[in-house]
């Protein structure tokens, strides 16, 4: 009996060593990970760095987790020049027997992305500023566990609130239910292949200030290389005013012990993800540059932006440049499907004056004689100036507010 009993308290101590050693091994891998990422993938070719205020190792026994708080992450800053930044309040990195090939992790608390501050050659500073913050349940993401030049990221949320903090979008703070994506990376991509490439769904989302949710919100965009040109993408402005992203990124992330970026491993390109690249048109208004040079700019292809409003499908697409120092430009098209029976029930459903109901039919007329009477969807030209989608040479967020408050005058008619 007491030698049973003593060979059970081995075998339970020899359990416990083990289990011990396999926890202390995955805490190093993930700590090693984070310290060693800054010399691949992403960080090789932009730089970027990770601070945090604390960590914390934890998980024991049955999985391995280090825990930050105070995390920032910034690309693309070298020797004076503004770079990019993320920062959230609090991040756990996670890994465990059930999925040895991937990082599990999960982003807590608020996030900011903002512009750093670059220094001018004179020696004074030009002032960072906010591009977006969010809000909302925690971020969970999956990456694999190796790093590479190629990178894939896995995001999932329930409910995510995003505050523009920059342009016309400012005005107008997004709301989504169930939001999942894929953000895919690939610091050797050339001009024929996507740098940086996002796709996303969301079950719902609401955008300020109107109540109407749009549903089965789906979109994929791409940014295609070299990495070097998506520089331009938060190259600062002469006219940024808004307060540096010290007062809140920094809060959020601003330790003082430097440790390495977060890589991923993957060799998925656009082709990989998703949704495929398609070419929404070629714009008059792109410059062109000689083969295998850096241009000024950058480019980001809108494969599609859309969902469904009341039954009416909706998608957006087309191909804008952003130079160093401007505003997205281009050329886009706005799709709508199911458009003939989402007019017919604004008729139906008498939410509209009679004189509303005269316009509406002649504009049912005028969309008739457009599509020469084919059922199908119709495609609207839109372009893109000084950041802002137009219809016609009017901001189209103008005409949707307008739209609204006829609906809503409509509605409110005896």
């Amino acid at each position: 009996m007491r030698k049973s009993l003593g060979l059970l308290a081995c075998a339970g101590a020899s359990v416990l060593a083990l289990d011990s050693l396999l926890w202390w091994g995955g805490v190093q891998f993930l700590e090693h990970r984070l310290a060693s990422a800054s010399a691949s993938g992403v960080a090789q070719s932009v730089g970027c760095p990770v601070v945090f205020q604390h960590k914390q190792r934890g998980g024991w026994p049955f999985r391995a987790q280090v825990s930050l708080e105070g995390v920032q992450i910034m690309c693309g800053a070298s020797a004076g020049q503004g770079g990019v930044s993320y920062a959230v309040r609090h991040a756990v990195l996670d890994l465990a027997p059930w999925h040895p090939l991937t990082v599990q992790g999960t982003l807590d608390g608020g996030q900011v992305l903002a512009v750093q501050a670059e220094k001018a050659p004179a020696g004074s500073q030009k002032p960072g500023y906010l591009l977006l913050k969010t809000d909302g349940a925690p971020v969970r993401i999956s990456l694999p566990s190796r790093a590479a030049e190629a990178g894939t990221l896995l995001f999932r949320t329930d409910f995510l609130h995003l505050v523009p903090q920059r342009g016309v979008a400012e005005a107008h703070p997004v709301t989504a239910r169930g939001v999942s994506g894929k953000l895919v990376w690939n610091s050797h991509a050339d001009v024929q292949a996507s740098a940086l490439a996002l796709s996303f769904a969301a079950q719902r989302a609401v955008v300020a200030p109107w109540a109407d949710s749009v549903d089965d919100v789906q979109g994929a965009v791409s940014l295609p290389g070299p990495m070097a040109r998506l520089v331009a993408l938060w190259s600062p402005d002469d006219t940024a005013s808004n307060d540096p992203p010290a007062s809140d990124a920094g809060n959020l992330g601003g330790g003082e012990s430097p440790d390495g970026g977060m890589g991923s491993t993957s060799k998925d390109q656009l082709a990989s993800s998703d949704h495929g690249a398609t070419d929404a048109g070629s714009p008059s208004v792109l410059p062109s540059s000689p083969s295998g040079a850096s241009p000024g700019y950058a480019e980001i292809l809108v494969q599609h932006v859309g969902g469904r409003w009341r039954r009416l499908g909706i998608s957006w697409s087309g191909r804008l440049v952003m130079a160093t120092g401007g505003t997205p430009l281009g050329e886009t098209w706005l799709t709508l499907s199911n458009w003939r029976p989402f007019l017919a029930r604004l008729q139906q459903d008498k939410t509209l004056s009679p004189a509303q109901t005269v316009l509406l039919s002649k504009l049912t007329d005028q969309l008739e004689q457009r599509t020469g009477g084919r059922e199908g969807p119709l495609s609207v030209p839109l372009q893109v100036r000084d950041g802002a989608v137009q219809l016609g040479g009017v901001p189209l967020l103008s005409v949707l507010a307008t739209l609204h408050s006829v609906s809503l005058s409509g509605a409110s008619a005896p």
